[in-house]
């Protein structure tokens, strides 16, 4: 999981550790048969310009009591802001007591969550193994193309819809549950 292919779009991460005590927001994107499932946990130091991250889960297969287990189990009362095209999933999630919202996807929303997290320094908890493996294989399709891949994006997803809603979203405190 360590070798990188050539042309990743993010070179700006390190391996570290997760702060423990911080105000954090997850993120979650999903998959069933071939795609996993996957939770990531995010904070944001603005003053430094870095972004903590942690993986939670990377899994296929999971039912929706699976997903609010798991949920419940590392997020808690926290939010989590997840893939807005599932928002039957979300719904029932929502139903069993998660504090979870779906993300806002708007036109060019992947490019814009990409230069999003390259403007900070990614920190990624050493334990997150799949997520350094999206790290070292996320590619552009093209060289001179604005488009990734559609392969090892399942965390990173997941990170964007976290963190776009942190750093761009006016309505971001109408939500968080303290």
């Amino acid at each position: 999981w360590l070798n990188k292919a050539e042309g990743v779009i993010f070179t700006n991460w390190k391996v570290g550790k997760f702060p423990v005590d911080v105000d954090s927001i997850f993120g979650q994107d999903y998959g069933f048969s071939n795609d996993p499932s996957t939770l990531v946990e995010t904070y944001i130091d603005k003053s430094k310009k870095e972004i903590y991250l942690k993986l939670h889960l990377y899994r296929v297969g999971l039912t929706t009591s699976d997903l609010a287990l798991i949920n419940t189990q590392h997020a808690q009362k926290r939010l989590i802001v997840a893939d807005n095209a599932e928002p039957r999933l979300i719904s029932e999630l929502k139903s069993k007591g998660l504090n979870i919202v779906p993300t806002i996807k708007g036109a060019d929303s992947i490019k814009y969550g990409i230069a999003l997290l390259q403007d900070y320094d990614l920190i990624i908890d050493e334990d997150s193994t799949d997520l350094i493996k999206e790290l070292n294989n996320y590619c552009w399709l093209e060289k001179k193309s604005e488009t990734p891949i559609d392969k090892y994006n399942h965390a990173l997803d997941a990170i964007r819809y976290a963190v776009s809603y942190q750093l761009s979203n006016p309505n971001k405190g109408r939500y968080a549950i303290r």
